[in-house]
């Protein structure tokens, strides 16, 4: 799972109450150009907020028409960080900039998000790069080398005809520190395939992973050298 993130759908809710309060149109009457392009409020709404470069809400109806709109709705221009420089958003930009704003226009920010409790962290699988504290076999990654050495069975049929290298696996580290979901990403035969895939099965149980203060489920890449 990808890191706790608000969407454009938090500005929607945070932005109305300001409007109203200005005889604007309510939210559901919003209309939302992204990155040059009219989209709807629940296109709008799926934008992930970290994607966002800038935010604009244009509430008087003559700077509205510069844009194409005539209505009496709120316009929300979006420009994202993938396509600031692109040819749309630099005549956006431009649009923007020859405003006669009356006043400075409304950049939205959203309140900061609550730090979470242990029940509200979401079930998904968290990447071991983005979280504070990362998972770690016991003793260290030198202790699990160790495990891995006194525990592996080098395969026969492998041994025989001298297959060596590296098994890359990937797997899930539980809350609890247990290991599930292993696979084989890239691998050398199928017996020796399967041998990295026990030994990793029986490894102990982690330390988990921590984030906002609390265990999650982590995403964990390694890889098993099988050397005669």
């Amino acid at each position: 799972m990808k890191k706790i993130s608000l969407t454009l759908f938090t500005f929607i809710c945070f932005l109305a109450p300001a409007m109203a309060q200005q005889n604007q149109a309510p939210n559901q009457n919003l209309l939302f150009l992204v990155d040059g392009k009219f989209v709807t409020k629940n296109e709008a709404a799926k934008i992930n907020r970290d994607s966002i470069e800038t935010l604009t809400v244009i509430k008087e109806k003559e700077h509205k028409k510069v844009f194409g709109v005539s209505d009496d709705g709120g316009l929300i221009i979006v420009i994202t960080k993938a396509k600031i420089n692109s040819a749309e958003n630099v005549l956006i930009k431009e649009k923007i900039s020859k405003i006669n704003f009356k006043t400075t226009p409304d950049m939205v920010k959203a309140p900061s998000p609550a730090k979470p409790s242990r029940d509200s962290i979401p079930n998904g699988v968290f990447d071991f790069i983005s979280i504070e504290k990362q998972p770690e076999f016991p003793g260290g990654i030198k202790a699990f080398y160790s495990f891995l050495n006194e525990n592996i069975k080098y395969p026969k049929e492998a041994a025989k005809r001298q297959i060596q290298g590296r098994v890359f696996l990937s797997f899930i580290v539980e809350k609890d520190g247990s290991l599930t979901g292993i696979k084989v990403i890239r691998g050398l035969s199928f017996d020796i395939n399967d041998e990295a895939v026990r030994v990793l099965s029986a490894s102990p149980y982690w330390n988990p992973g921590i984030h906002f203060g609390v265990p999650v489920r982590v995403k964990y890449n390694i890889n098993v050298n099988f050397s005669l």
